[in-house]
């Protein structure tokens, strides 16, 4: 957290509104992009996915999450997508994204780049283009209504609802040292369809089929995990 106020005092946390007044300010960027699909920007990135992007993804291509992470991630963990040997996207075929209706967040926002801060507060970054880019730029529009074209906002809520659970899981675990072992890797954590499946067949609950509710569904467990933990169960 950043620091301020006299003798280094922690600075006094954002209230909601302020948070969202930094946000609607950062998105008022004067922005506009054409995509003309040259397809340029799907060689060598290294594009990192969360659980919510992976069942999307895992979706699209009639996968589990399970078998989506163990085909298409890196080292079969869940954090980044392969890449083919000439540096291409996995998904990249002949007429373009094969996977174009649920690419994950960082495509859809490209030619742009979103860094949230742990008070909330947002910035955007602009990626340069490839010399050869076929896409065109311009300063016709904003930031905020290129993300809303884009389909982005529930994967931002996706992104930041998943990167706060990581960084309370970093505390509460390096907490907890030893006493947070218990047998479960981030992998398993992380695929939704195996987490979802276990706790419907313990208790006997109806597994839900929206993406958005598996997703909150998938949240409260890992949060779960972390209070028991802390609780010491």
């Amino acid at each position: 957290m950043p620091g301020g106020g006299a003798g280094g005092s922690p600075a006094p946390p954002r209230s909601p509104a302020d948070t969202e007044a930094q946000r609607a300010a950062a998105r008022g960027e004067a922005f506009a992009y054409v995509c003309n699909r040259c397809s340029l920007c799907c060689f060598d990135k290294v594009i990192q996915v969360n659980p919510y992007e992976i069942a999307r993804l895992a979706r699209q291509v009639a996968l589990s999450t399970g078998a989506f992470i163990s085909r298409y991630t890196e080292d079969g963990v869940g954090a980044r997508l392969t890449r083919r040997e000439d540096g291409s996207c996995s998904f990249l075929g002949p007429e373009g994204c094969g996977v174009h209706p649920d690419r994950p967040l960082v495509c859809r926002i490209y030619p742009l780049g979103r860094h949230v801060a742990a008070d909330g507060t947002e910035r955007w970054s602009h990626l340069a283009p490839h010399p050869e880019t076929k896409g065109v730029y311009g300063a016709d529009g904003t930031i905020g209504a290129y993300v809303v074209a884009q389909g982005a906002l529930l994967y931002m809520q996706a992104t930041d609802e998943y990167a706060a659970w990581l960084r309370r899981a970093y505390d509460v675990v390096a907490e907890a040292g030893d006493a947070a072992g218990d047998g479960l890797s981030a992998a398993d954590l992380l695929d939704m369809d195996s987490v979802i499946a276990t706790r419907c067949r313990e208790t006997g609950m109806e597994e839900p089929l929206d993406i958005e509710a598996r997703k909150a569904l998938h949240l409260a467990i890992l949060a779960e995990w972390l209070d028991k933990i802390e609780g010491g169960a």
